[in-house]
């Protein structure tokens, strides 16, 4: 196992490490299997969207400032500190990730541990794209191919020397490394997990996170064949009419529908959405379920007329971002759209709505006109993947195809906005890894 001692956190500055790096396939296995650590994705993002709001009294008392600041889109965020759970758990993951890497080169590939030598290298590949990704989404700008050779993209660890100096890769090398190790992930797992640890990557999971990637740098043909991928391994859609739309925990994290668990870290505002009658959804995205749609009751409670979350694909508190077939159904449905297939992006709408109605009461949706399907679309793919850690990341792509969405904030009469394209839709890199790394601060 790999057991470390850090004096500050990695990529904080330069650590005092002790290390007891996995020799075996077992010991990689039990490293790659350490959820707790790994299976984590950084909450700002899901913070910054526009999926809830709180109370003027609720963000006055913040336990964490930066919380208060990141929710309304302060330009520093940190106030010359904090942030470094948000840097450091993906980092620290890609860390684990390049150990196993680097100790795989020390083990023979046989014929009898083939398929889990495989699984192990398709694993770590799959969790340091995840993490590169995660890092993209909060930390730089948006993907645009037109300046993609000069946008500045996130530092590429590559290796687990944390005293290799880096520097902040472009985004057009940032995206193409992401891609390499998906795609690489997607030819090594195996297309079924152990049922051991419902957490570990597959290769269903991996072909979904190529569609995530490719969605978001707006290459709609391959986010829908990777989509459809998905669909072919794993297509199971739940019929929200056998849940009980009274429980608050009406999934399990185990459900049919998951192909990957991963989860939002803990942050105050995520948690006490699902308790605080001073945080709610977004009235007018409440208001657009209709009564028949059983997702106004197994995704919400009513709390003192504020509307608060249940546990959802987590079935924790904690909020899920992993991979699920909704997602994989609505992405193509999407994909199918943009592309000019309209027949196939209404049945995929049609088939996944269906079982979210009260029995009987859903009428298939259905237009002739194309954009107008995009849009009904887009708006299911927000109520259906609500709080599932994407909304960010849809706001940001969907702002480069022109959908003119600004985000606002009111707290005792001031109004806080952000712009369509504005520069903070990448967050500051924490002042602390700017201070010891030198790489250049996002401008704000």
């Amino acid at each position: 196992m790999l057991s470390f001692s850090c004096e500050k956190e990695f990529l904080d500055t330069k650590p005092a490490m002790d290390l007891n790096v996995p020799t075996s396939l077992e010991d990689m296995q039990l490293l790659l299997d350490n959820t707790s650590l790994l299976n984590r994705s950084p909450a700002i993002g899901e913070e910054s969207a526009d999926d809830y709001y709180m109370t003027a009294d609720s963000w006055k008392n913040q336990y964490a400032k930066f919380n208060a600041n990141i929710y309304i889109w302060a330009k520093d965020v940190w106030e010359g500190t904090g942030g470094i759970e948000d840097w450091n758990k993906p980092y620290t993951q890609v860390l684990y990730a390049n150990v196993v890497l680097e100790q795989l080169n020390k083990v023979e590939r046989t014929s009898v541990n083939g398929v889990e030598y495989d699984n192990i290298k398709g694993s770590a590949l799959f969790l340091r794209a995840w993490s590169f990704f995660d890092i993209a989404q909060v930390f730089a700008l948006p993907y645009d191919s037109n300046s993609a050779v000069t946008d500045l993209g996130i530092p590429l660890r590559l290796t687990s020397d944390i005293n290799e100096i880096l520097t902040r890769s472009t985004m057009k090398e940032t995206y193409e490394q992401i891609l390499m190790d998906a795609t690489q992930a997607a030819d090594l797992l195996s297309i079924t997990t152990s049922p051991q640890n419902g957490n570990r990557p597959s290769k269903a999971a991996a072909f979904g996170l190529l569609s995530r990637i490719h969605l978001t740098m707006r290459d709609y043909v391959k986010a829908g064949f990777y989509a459809d991928n998905v669909l072919k391994i794993s297509n199971t859609l739940m019929d929200y009419n056998t849940l009980d739309t009274t429980a608050t925990n009406p999934f399990t994290y185990d459900n049919p529908e998951v192909v990957y668990q991963n989860y939002v870290v803990d942050c105050e505002p995520l948690i006490y959405l699902g308790v605080s009658s001073g945080y709610s959804i977004d009235t007018l995205l409440y208001k657009s379920y209709e009564v028949n749609d059983l997702r106004k009751y197994l995704y919400f409670k009513d709390n003192q007329g504020y509307v608060n979350k249940k546990n959802l694909y987590s079935g924790s508190i904690v909020a899920s971002n992993g991979i699920a077939t909704d997602e994989m159904l609505i992405t193509r449905a999407e994909c199918y759209a943009r592309n000019g297939n309209l027949d196939a992006a209404l049945k995929d709408l049609n088939d996944l709505l269906v079982t979210r109605w009260e029995s009987g009461t859903y009428t298939p949706y259905e237009t002739s006109d194309g954009n107008e399907a995009l849009n009904k679309i887009l708006l299911e793919r927000r109520k259906e993947l609500v709080l599932r850690g994407l909304r960010w990341n849809d706001i940001r792509r969907l702002n480069k195809e022109g959908y003119d969405i600004t985000l606002t904030r009111v707290l005792d009469g001031e109004i806080y906005t952000l712009p369509p394209n504005d520069s903070r839709y990448a967050l500051p890199i924490p002042p602390d890894v700017i201070s010891v790394s030198g790489f250049p601060q996002n401008n704000r």
